[in-house]
């Protein structure tokens, strides 16, 4: 801090009255050189040339109490103490005053009202004490509606559930129809936060009431049109890889809602990318026409499927993973495939994520190994 020169702040001690703060300067002997008029008018007398220690023992000691010492400073330094007073919260700054020959001969405090910021803070704290305790209690309500049970017959289910918040946008679900037929999805919400939660629970619910599983291209269908009833934001909407998998035909039929990421169907001896393009789920088209395929998969074949936090994380040079470290892990670790790719995740972007996480890996099993 700038050196006070007890001659140029003589001449300028009428602007200190102007301040809403309190001000005074006392001498290095602990005499009251200066008080301005907010604080002569809280004491009701001017305490110029009383001595610091007389002060103290009036009933305002608490106001001469605080400030710290001229022998405490060192060089050119500020101290800050705090004082509370008459139901307020004070910050008090002290600064040194030198003479041009760089010796302190007095020093200046000034007490600035902090109530109503601190009431401010203290009051976003407890808000904001709420809002993590209901982000927490929402948090294990959408954890709580993964799927448990990841036995479904001839089908091995494994999944990895990363969120990049306490909340996440992305969900997933496989649901048993009957004895042969399994649906499965994975869904990528647009946003984060509460707002991206309550619409996966909207997308969960949705998707185990409907009444007929007739495609996986009817199925979206369904979730669209109910997703209109939502009447949500333009900006809102979601995107989803739909499967139908049949294990008595050996076949899965597919549907894409906007999704731009790939299922992986994976044989012994090769990884197929099976790519469809589709329009995601929003209320800016009031009909949508989704497309249908259907694949074979035979026993001991798997797939895999995946959000775009997966392909778009980067490392710290920028670069996105990508689909071919997702396939390469695939092809080198076929039998530790989410395992492996959560460490390459993690290693890739130093752990940092700014967007959700999740794969589901879903293998048709041979009938001996049920």
């Amino acid at each position: 801090m700038k050196n006070f020169n007890l001659v140029d702040l003589n001449s300028n001690l009428d602007v200190l009255n102007f301040l809403p703060d309190w001000v005074k300067i006392t001498s290095v002997n602990g005499v009251v050189i200066f008080a301005n008029k907010p604080l002569v008018n809280k004491l009701n007398f001017d305490p110029q040339g009383m001595k610091i220690d007389d002060l103290k023992t009036t009933k305002f000691k608490e106001i001469f109490s605080v400030g710290i010492h001229p022998s405490d400073f060192k060089e050119d330094d500020m101290k800050k103490s705090d004082l509370k007073y008459d139901g307020k919260v004070y910050d008090v700054l002290t600064a040194p005053i030198r003479d041009d020959f760089g010796t302190i001969t007095a020093y200046v405090d000034i007490y600035r009202d902090m109530t109503s910021l601190k009431n401010i803070q203290n009051e976003i704290t407890f808000k904001n004490e709420i809002m993590n305790k209901d982000l927490t209690l929402t948090k294990k309500i959408q954890e709580s509606i993964l799927p448990v049970d990841l036995n479904f017959g001839r089908l091995k289910v494994d999944y990895m559930y990363l969120p990049c918040e306490q909340l996440s946008g992305d969900i997933f679900d496989v649901i048993s129809i009957n004895k042969n037929i399994t649906s499965a999805y994975i869904c990528d919400v647009s946003g984060h936060g509460v707002p991206a939660a309550m619409v996966t629970v909207f997308v969960r619910e949705t998707m185990r009431n409907l009444q007929d599983y007739h495609s996986s291209a009817y199925d979206l269908t369904e979730l669209h049109r109910r997703f209109l009833d939502l009447r949500l934001d333009m900006s809102q909407y979601l995107t989803m890889f739909h499967v139908l998998i049949d294990t008595n035909e050996q076949t899965i039929s597919y549907s894409n809602a906007g999704h731009n990421c790939p299922m992986f169907l994976i044989r012994q001896n090769d990884v197929i990318r099976i790519e469809m393009t589709g329009k995601p789920v929003c209320n800016y088209f009031e009909k949508i026409y989704f497309k249908e395929k259907v694949i074979r998969f035979n026993p001991g074949d798997k797939i895999l499927l995946f959000t775009d936090g997966i392909k778009e994380t980067q490392n710290k040079d920028g670069e996105e993973y990508g689909l071919d470290r997702v396939e390469s892990i695939i092809r080198t670790k076929p039998n530790d495939i989410l395992k492996t790719l959560r460490r390459s995740l993690d290693y890739f972007n130093s752990g940092v994520r700014y967007d959700d996480m999740c794969a589901v890996l879903i293998e048709f099993k041979d009938k001996g190994d049920v």
